[in-house]
């Protein structure tokens, strides 16, 4: 359409040619020359132009194989040359569609159209007709006369891209805010203000003053909360009373014995160190409102460590299925390691000579002393114990300083490590300092962390696998670690490259049989999958995305209870680490079977008196190649399973 303009430089162009401009693009529009003698007609009698009117766009590509200059049409929309065109859903009026974002701004009401999957498809219909036809829609040229209307076949939806699904999630967000704007505009100001004072009459009407005459109450009540729960009775007195404790005490106690019962107290009091409300005027300490927020809207692997606050243990440990007695071997536990803490801040795996009457006996056989501190700091971290709030603060502190001291400039955390443990090492301290790093924000420990994280992407050998050094064909042993490392600094909010998590599932893959529940040491056809690396691989394929809908989770869980249960001997406390974990996220009665005798074979076999109170004494061949720090230090892990990671399958409500 040419307009004529009074301040144009141009020149204006006859009538007759402006006229059959018009026309060509069927439009009747009057138009008048400039060069005339004739007066103006009385635009009041002319007929004007509806812009909602169907007559021009709309109407012409209604009819797209007559043959004329109509437009191509499909649905609701239709081809103006290489415009796609609709009407607007409010005024009729002919807008352009963005197809690149799928949305529409109509030009006359200002209204935005969301263009959905359904409408989509007819607007790849219209474009794959011109496409295959050859037919381009122009106001000069014009058309042959089709004898019948194309096929358009169906075709399948077209999967948005990532640009069109921010778009679309905006715009479903704005299309929400229009309409409750919509209604406030529109709804009259005293329906407003009575629905307001009838909300407020029943808020008003559902507080209950304080009453005077309660007295403190004695109850005795037996847990029946989730499926998870296995402890055994529960006794909340009045606090004055010393013998109060509210955690589950084993099903085997008799609450009438006092011989059982003085041993549950001296339980309670050892547990209890754990479980004050520690440092609350630390500012570094986030409200108790906001974790237990955070806890009941985590999702997937991405939150695991929230509920390490010790000011929920309780109640997790209550849900999840601890007792009194493993929340007491946990405290015994760290304070038998805080007591062999090198005064440099280190641990060791072969050294328990920290006084002249220490005999802890069962070294380790290996030198690594970063495995050995990280190993170490590992169940700190697990009970929420950080350097910065909780009562171990100053040895999680003095462990951290040592790792940083001694990591090496490319990230390695392994300095000093011999024989196979230097990708173990290196793997564990990783962990250690992204856990801190997400457990406190602390920005000092975000560059050294990332850089651990590096290393072991620069590792990896090509086919996804690690082993002892680093580019060496890849184990599933030491793998998990690697992967463990990894899932930690995704929760920190580090960078984990995908590419190097795909590469660990290729490697996964060639490891497995039985449609993903067995796992062998190494992509060896010769080598027949184990209980240990199966229960490791069950693990790092959960966090590497498996749900529970892959059979191969639950076959293995179920191949793991049936044939290696937790009280097998010997105690191998490796498989233990890894197969707690895997079936603590499986739950179900998957977990309830395996809880009862993990925590029972820990409990029992942990040392109660000398310098080994507390700990655990190494019984199978590997765990003597760790020694008593590195058995201890994974049973330690073991039973604070009930909050050192959220189920992954499973939404944890503590309201």
């Amino acid at each position: 359409m040419k307009f004529l303009s009074l301040d144009s430089s141009g020149e204006i162009p006859p009538l007759d040619v402006a006229l059959a401009d018009s026309q060509q693009i069927g439009l009747d529009i009057p138009v008048f020359g400039l060069e005339g003698e004739a007066p103006l007609p009385d635009l009041q009698q002319l007929e004007r132009h509806d812009p909602s009117s169907p007559s021009t766009d709309a109407a012409a590509a209604e009819s797209s194989s007559t043959g004329t200059d109509q437009k191509v049409r499909i649905g609701d929309f239709w081809l103006d040359g290489d415009t796609i065109m609709c009407g607007c859903p409010d005024c009729k009026a002919p807008i352009t569609i963005r197809h690149w974002l799928m949305i529409a701004d109509c030009w006359r009401c200002q209204a935005s159209m969301l263009i959905g999957e359904e409408q989509e498809r007819e607007i790849r219909q219209l474009l794959d007709m011109r496409q295959r036809d050859g037919t381009r829609s122009r106001p000069s040229e014009k058309r042959k006369k089709r004898v019948a209307p194309p096929v358009v076949p169906s075709y399948p939806a077209p999967r948005p891209s990532m640009a069109q699904k921010r778009v679309r999630e905006q715009l479903a967000l704005a299309e929400t805010d229009i309409w409750i704007t919509r209604i406030f505009r529109d709804t009259p100001a005293w329906i407003i203000s009575l629905l307001f004072h009838i909300v407020m009459l029943l808020l008003l009407g559902l507080l209950e003053l304080p009453r005077d005459n309660e007295g403190p109450k004695i109850v005795l009540s037996v847990v029946v909360g989730p499926d998870r729960t296995e402890g055994g009775e529960v006794i909340k007195t009045d606090p004055k009373n010393p013998t109060a404790y509210d955690l589950p005490i084993p099903k085997n106690v008799d609450p009438n014995d006092p011989e059982q019962m003085k041993q549950v107290m001296a339980d309670k009091a050892t547990a209890e160190e754990l479980h004050q409300d520690f440092d609350t005027l630390n500012p570094n300490v986030p409200r108790l409102d906001e974790v237990k927020r955070k806890i009941r809207e985590a999702t997937g692997t991405s939150s695991t460590i929230l509920a390490r606050d010790p000011r929920v243990r309780v109640e997790m440990v209550k849900r999840e299925g601890g007792t009194t007695r493993t929340e007491a071997a946990v405290a015994r536990g760290l304070r038998w390691l805080s007591t062999h803490q090198e005064a440099d801040g280190r641990w060791s795996l072969r050294d328990f000579n920290h006084a002249a009457d220490c005999n802890c006996g069962h070294p380790g056989q290996v030198t690594s002393d970063s495995a050995a501190t990280s190993l170490a700091l590992l169940p700190f971290l697990g009970a929420g114990q950080t350097h910065m709030a909780g009562k171990y603060k100053k040895t999680v502190q003095a462990g951290l300083d040592w790792l940083l001291k001694n990591q090496n400039n490319d990230g390695d955390l392994s300095p000093g490590s011999t024989g196979n443990t230097r990708m173990y090492a290196h793997g564990q301290g990783a962990i250690v300092l992204s856990e801190a790093f997400m457990l406190t924000g602390d920005e000092n420990l975000r560059g050294p962390s990332q850089k651990a994280i590096d290393f072991i992407v620069a590792s990896q050998h090509e086919q996804g696998g690690w082993r002892y050094r680093p580019g060496d064909a890849g184990d599933t042993s030491v793998l998990g670690w690697q992967v463990m490392a990894l899932q930690s600094a995704r929760m920190a909010n580090l960078y984990v490259p995908p590419y190097t998590l795909q590469k660990a599932q290729s490697y996964l893959d060639r490891v497995v049989s039985n449609r993903g529940a067995f796992y062998s040491y190494i992509p060896d056809q010769r080598k027949a999958p184990t209980y240990t690396m199966t229960a490791e691989g069950l693990l790092c394929r959960m966090y590497l995305g498996w749900t529970l809908e892959y059979p191969g989770l639950k076959t293995g869980a179920q191949h793991l209870l049936d044939n290696h249960p937790p009280t097998q001997k010997p105690r191998n406390m490796y498989y233990l680490y890894y197969a707690t974990q895997a079936l603590h996220h499986i739950g179900g009665e998957h977990w309830n079977k395996w809880n009862t005798g993990m925590r029972q074979v820990l409990v029992e076999s942990q040392e109660k008196s000398g310098h080994m109170a507390g700990s655990w004494t190494p019984v199978e061949q590997h765990d003597r190649t760790g020694g008593r720090l590195y058995s201890t230090s994974m049973a330690i892990c073991c039973l604070e399973i009930y909050y050192r990671h959220l189920p992954l399958f499973d939404k944890i409500n503590l309201d």
